[in-house]
């Protein structure tokens, strides 16, 4: 008899132990849960917002050409550089004029500087071989241009 009760008082010990050990990993997981659901709210409100955020986005639109000019090679006096650089910026704002009221998200900026380099341009007498060096694209597109003077007989 003895050694049943020892048997029934060590099985009733090692399941309270037990009960015990489950209950603490079990509130741990609870816990945890918690914490993930809480994670998981969060995270889904973020992406409302953004959703939300992303619908009532105004998309920006061109709406300047902003020619940037420096001279190389056979650069002109200074009286003419100056009326030359507003003759070339003049040039290239109408090039690059069928860009203004277009979505920045719809332009491919690649092929922005392909419709100015190589381009030669006659300007007071002279002509300027045009090299775009900077391309910056936003509401407004800024084009560095490297105009390089050719002499007379390099004409393309």
């Amino acid at each position: 008899m003895r050694y049943l009760v020892v048997f029934i008082l060590g099985l009733l010990l090692g399941a309270s132990l037990t009960n015990v050990l489950l209950a603490r990993q079990q509130e741990q997981l609870f816990l945890a849960r918690t914490e993930l659901e809480q994670r998981l709210a969060d995270a889904n409100d973020e992406v409302a917002q953004l959703k939300e955020s992303l619908a009532r986005q105004n998309y920006q639109v061109i709406t300047a050409i902003e020619p940037v000019i420096t001279f190389s090679g056979d650069k002109p006096p200074a009286v003419e550089g100056r009326a030359a650089t507003q003759a070339l910026t003049q040039e290239i704002r109408e090039i690059l004029a069928s860009l203004i009221g277009q979505e920045v998200r719809h332009l491919n900026p690649a092929l922005i500087p392909a419709m100015v380099d190589g381009r030669t341009v006659k300007v007071n007498g002279r002509q300027f071989k045009l090299q775009v060096t900077l391309l910056l694209v936003s509401d407004r597109v800024i084009v560095h241009v490297r105009a390089q003077g050719l002499s007379g007989t390099e004409v393309l």
